[in-house]
């Protein structure tokens, strides 16, 4: 099941843990919060500076009104590729856009 339906993109700030590796090839993981979400990917904030193409791994935070959609789980799961990255001028965090490639939960389709 996904997060929502495919295309359609809903504000939820959700928790989001992200691993990665950033522009300067250092690994990291990082507890942010995602800005809107859809079944296809997220958009969510970042202090780091993470590459377009990048490889991610990503734990989202699910609300209990959405739980019973992903067998009762508290977390979702998934590899997430980065498509986006905007700087907003005056901002110290990017928001980076990333489609999911797979979910990490077994049973589970995106």
């Amino acid at each position: 099941m996904s997060l929502v339906e495919r295309n359609k993109r809903v504000a939820l700030h959700l928790p989001v843990e992200v691993r990665g590796e950033d522009a300067s090839g250092t690994r990291f993981t990082e507890l942010t919060r995602s800005l809107n979400v859809s079944g296809g990917g997220i958009l969510f904030e970042s202090h780091r500076h993470i590459l377009v193409g990048a490889r991610l791994s990503l734990r989202i935070e699910l609300p209990v009104v959405l739980r019973h959609h992903f067998g009762d789980r508290d977390t979702y799961r998934a590899r997430a590729v980065v498509c986006r990255v905007e700087q907003l001028e005056g901002q110290e965090t990017r928001r980076v856009g990333a489609r999911f490639l797979e979910s990490a939960n077994p049973g589970e389709v995106l």
